[in-house]
This record gives structure tokens, sequence and C-alpha cells, in this order.
């Protein structure tokens, strides 16, 4: 059985029952619960309660969970007596209470030493001055009584007063039954207070442990900036128990699982409680103040882009599609430090053909999203063709990029859009244009750069930038390459007549004023020296995102309407090929006439036009 199933196993051997409350919160266990090996003695299990053998993850108190994630010895507890009238004592139904909610309280409190569900106050985090809060799973199961919500709200007002960055830790959260709608309202309460920390502009970053269920799920934690859930954590709505029930049958045994949720696309990332604070120090880093990219105009001159030499489209089409050219996780991992992957659209999956996240480029902080190049035997068929999943996680990336003031780097590598029912069924076509419209809106410097084939739609819809890359052999097409102007093609490849007719290189590109600069590449294509490839990518890329970061927002917004705007319009290389045309027509009509009237035609008479002999002029146009 894998370790994340070991919390369901659990929970249906002994429901939610205070059993397996007092068997998470045992003080030492001799022995791993799942895998059985001794871990007594084991510095993992000593310092983070975690199984060194099979990472299992077992609950810790909100102390202890304090201890591992601030840095030492700068936790400072706010609001630590907040405390509320017995619930409904102040309505006119307060002789329904249960007179033994005080006492259950009194115990709770006598065995954990906390007044309430929840700590919260101030700490560093990496350095960082943070506003932490932390659910108890220990007191009452962690449950969203008035207090706990008033704490939260609290934390988060403190948060937006102060502009910190906040981070929760949310373990148990769900409902206080002894409060009856009382609890249920807190999730309003910590949700207008989470609407505030966002006007202030200020990260917030969600840690879910095990469990993390009900209120504090459906409110607060869900609208996090970044979500973090640890291992095997038991992540959702619903107690299993009652999923049980409303579907009357046994679940799955991984399901509500923090690594299930992860495949939903519902979490951004699993993270082991071992990196955990060196994790969310990087996380701050990179959302909290970042620093623009500034480069001097000396610096930038020197960044000058050497010659590339053109290629063939045939070369460039089988250097493009090789299985081993280096894709957009290799680039991402390379040239940014501190790379932190983002997964999920937060709807309902996870798609891998589009992946991003947060790094740092020379040190600044930028957003980074890409088209992963697979192949059809990794994925299933169709897979490796961009989903409405995997565009709607660029659109995330895109907002947090925008809400937080991050440039933006695309990288396109797609064969095009899902051609698959059930891709027109989740909205391909609105996720395009949701896109399109959102990268020519975005207030942000961006940088697209097409590192293999740009194929249809799809790849349009990420390379919408200030300045569009690409790289030497790369290519970009009207099409996919399984398809051809008639409809699907039987074949794995178009033929070399119909990909010359079709597909365009960096250079035809260029000429036609589609993208702005061509990357160099090893020759014979990046596949055959990728750490070169990403040294000459950075380089480039880096130049571009200095280049717009020194222009004003709205002259920015202006250059980027004006540039898709005239895109198609007659530019110098267009014109040019043009007048090369033109002249070639000319000579030969004139062939035999006089040399006088040959140059006279071909110098345009003497006006500051081309002036065709009669009936030409359709021959031309």
């Amino acid at each position: 059985m894998p370790v994340r199933n070991l919390t369901n196993f659990l929970v249906h051997l002994f429901g939610d029952s205070d059993e397996l409350e007092e068997l998470y919160l045992s003080a030492v266990h001799d022995h791993c619960l799942f895998c059985h090996e001794p871990i007594s003695d084991s510095r993992a299990y000593l310092d983070y309660r975690v199984c060194p053998y099979c990472r299992f993850h077992y609950t810790l108190s909100a102390r202890e969970r304090i201890e591992m994630v601030a840095d030492r010895r700068s936790f400072r507890e706010h609001n630590r007596y907040v405390s509320s009238l017995t619930p409904l004592a102040f309505s006119n139904r307060s002789q329904s209470v249960p007179t033994d909610y005080d006492v259950e309280l009194t115990e709770n409190q006598d065995r954990t030493g906390l007044t309430e569900a929840a700590v919260t106050g101030t700490c560093r985090i990496g350095g960082r001055s943070v506003v932490l809060t932390v659910l108890d799973y220990g007191f009452m199961g962690g449950s969203m009584s008035s207090v706990v919500g008033e704490k939260v709200a609290l934390a988060f007002e403190l948060a937006a007063r102060r502009s910190l960055p906040m981070v929760a830790v949310v373990t148990g959260g769900g409902a206080r039954t002894q409060e009856g709608v009382l609890s249920l309202m807190q999730m309003a309460k910590t949700v207008t207070s989470v609407n505030r920390l966002r006007e202030s502009g200020v990260p917030f970053i969600a840690v879910l442990a095990n469990p993390s269920t009900g209120q504090a799920y459906g409110s607060f934690a869900n609208l996090a900036d970044i979500i973090i859930a640890e291992p095997g954590s038991v992540v959702g709505l619903s107690p299993i128990r009652t999923m049980i029930e409303a579907t009357g049958r046994q679940l799955p045994a991984d399901v509500h699982t923090a690594e299930y949720h992860l495949r939903r696309g519902l979490l951004d990332n699993v993270v082991d409680r071992e990196s955990l604070r060196d994790r969310l120090g990087k996380l701050l880093d990179l959302l909290v103040e970042p620093e623009g990219i500034k480069l001097g105009r000396r610096a930038i001159s020197r960044l000058q882009a050497p010659s590339v030499e053109d290629t063939e489209t045939w070369e460039s089409l089988a250097a493009a599609t090789h299985d081993e050219r280096p894709d957009a996780l290799y680039y991402m991992r390379h040239i940014l430090d501190d790379f932190f992957e983002v997964f999920g659209d937060r709807v309902s999956g996870d798609d891998r053909s589009v992946v991003g996240g947060l790094g740092a480029l020379r040190g600044h902080p930028v957003v980074a999203i890409g088209q992963q190049r697979t192949h059809a035997g990794d994925l299933g068929g169709g897979r490796y063709h961009v989903r409405p999943e995997g565009l709607r996680k660029a659109q995330r990336l895109m907002r947090l990029a925008a809400r937080f003031n991050l440039p933006l780097l695309a990288f396109i590598d797609s064969q095009g859009a899902d051609p698959r029912l059930e891709s027109e069924e989740q909205g391909v076509g609105n996720a395009i244009a949701s896109n399109l419209s959102m990268m020519l809106n975005a207030p942000i410097p961006m940088v697209s750069v097409i590192i293999g084939e740009a194929g249809n739609e799809a790849a349009l819809a990420m390379s919408l930038s200030d300045r569009i890359l690409m790289q030497q052999y790369s290519i970009y097409s009207p099409i996919s390459l399984h398809h051809t102007v008639g409809g699907p093609s039987r074949e794995r490849y178009l033929t070399r007549e119909a990909a010359e007719a079709l597909m365009m290189t960096a250079r035809d590109c260029q000429e036609l004023g589609i993208i702005d600069q061509i990357v160099p590449e090893p020759d014979g294509g990046s596949h055959h020296d990728p750490r070169q490839a990403a040294a000459d990518l950075e380089y480039s890329v880096y130049k571009h995102l200095a280049e717009v970061n020194r222009i004003s927002t709205g002259k920015m917004m202006k250059e980027r309407y004006k540039k898709f705007r005239q895109m198609g319009e007659l530019n110098p290389f267009a014109h040019e090929a043009i007048q090369q045309e033109v002249s070639a027509l000319l000579r030969m009509h004139w062939a035999g006439e006089s040399d006088d009237d040959a140059e006279m035609a071909l110098a345009g008479g003497s006006g500051q036009t081309l002036a065709l002999p009669e009936g030409l002029e359709r021959e031309v146009s």
C-alpha cells in the first residue's frame, strides 16, 4: 500500500472517532504505524515526526509546527486570550446549549495548553517577517469556533495593515457543531478578511496538513495565492465517512489525499515537511517586493545576439521534433534559480502539456509558463496536445504574475490544441480566447520563446508578448504536424513538400515581422548541447526582459497593442520582397525595349511609386 493511503486506511479503520485523534497525537512511536520500521531513534522522526523509511507524516501540535516553520525564537503570539461567550448564550435559545460544552473546552485547554484551536502571531521565515496562523487538530479536531474564526480574521487584518505576507497552516478545520450556525458563519468572516488582504497586495500561502477538511478548507485556505500540502494528508471538504455514505460504495484507497488533489489540479504542490521551511522562505523571496530587472544602456548594448545562419525547413523540422530536444521544464530548471513548479488549474485537473512556476532569473523573480513537449506514448492518445486545463493553469500563473508585478516568461512548444471531444466540452475555444485576451492586457513585461514547434492556436495563446524570440531550429506552423490541409494525415509527419510549403523557419518568421530575434542553437539543434542552448537562451531572454522592463507600463501597453494590431501589414522585409518581384516582372515586360524606357519604368518614372505598364498591375497583384 502506498504511503499516501495510510491516512485513509486509518480513517476507514477508526472512522472520525477520538480514537484516531489519540492515535495521531501520542507522544512517541517506537515503530512506524505504517511500515513498522523502528523510528524512535531516527533524527527525521524526532525532529520532524516523519518516518525516514516510508515518509509518513505524523500529525503535530500547533506549537510543534510553529517551531518547525518559524525561524528560531522569532514567533510572537497575538490574541492569545481572545474568548467568546458560551455559544448561543445571547440568543433566545440559550437553554438548548449543551451543558457539557464548557467542560469539553476546559479539558482540551488543559490537555493542549492552548486557549483555542488556532494560534496566531508574527514570526520570521527565512529571515522575512510574516504573519503566521496555525490550526491545531488536537484541540477539538481544529474545528472552526467563533473564537477560531475571530483569531484567523484578526491575523489576516494584521497582515493587511502591516503589509506582511500571510502563511496559514491548516490541520482540522471542520465545523464546531456545538456552536451551530455561528460556526458556519466563520467561513464568511475569514473570507472577508482574506479579501482585505488581497487588496493590500501581499501574498498568502496556505499549507494543508493532515487532515485539512471542512470549513477552513472551504473558505480561507482555498483562497491562497499558493496552496501547498504535506504528503499523504487527508484533504477535502467532506469527511470520508460522509462521502462513503453519499456514494453508497467504498472509495478508492487514495481518494481525498494530497496526491489525489494534486492530480486533479486542486493544489499547487506537495512538499515534504523537512523541506517546508526552505520552500516557504524561497517563495516569500520571490513574491515579496520583487526587484525589477534593471540593466543599464551600456550593459544592454553589450548584450548583442550573435549572427545566426539560415537553416532549411526540413532540417529545422527534424531538429524541432527530435526526441532528445530540451523541453520547457529543462529550460526552466536550468535558467531559473529556486524554481518552484505550480500544478493544476484549481478547477478540474493538471494538464502536464503545460507547466509553469516561479523562479529567479539572474536574481530577479519571474513567473514562467511553458508548453511541455511529450510523446503520444507517454500520456496516451491526444494528451500531448494542450488541453483546457493547461490553458487555465497558464491563466492562473498570468494572474499571479500581474498581482505581484512579476515579469512573465513563456516557452512555446506544442503541436496544437487537443482536438478531442472532451476538450471541446471543457471549453478549449474559450480557454484559448481568454489566454489571448489576458496576455494582451497583462500590465507586466513579457517575453515568449519558441523552443520547438509552434503549432496553431495553442502556440499563439501563449506567445502574445512584448518580445517574441525563436530558437534557430524551431518552426512555426498554422496546423499540427499530424494534419494536412485536407484533414488528418495518416502519416506521422507531413511530406517534405508539404512541410516546406506550410512550415516557417525562424528566418521566415523574422522576415515577416512575427518574431523579434532568432536565438542561436548549437550546430544541428539544441539536443546536441542542451547546456549551451540554455545559456544562449538565458542570455537573450534576460536582455529583452531588461529592455521591456525599462519602459513605463503605459508605453509598454501601447507598443504591445500596436505590435499585434499591425501584424500582417507590410513591413520592410515584405516590402522589399514585393519590390523585387515587381522588378522581375518589369524586366520581363520590357525585354527588347530601349534601355532608357526600361530604366525609367524600373525607377518608377518621375513619381514616387513604380509605374506599372497597363495590364501588368493585375499580374503583380
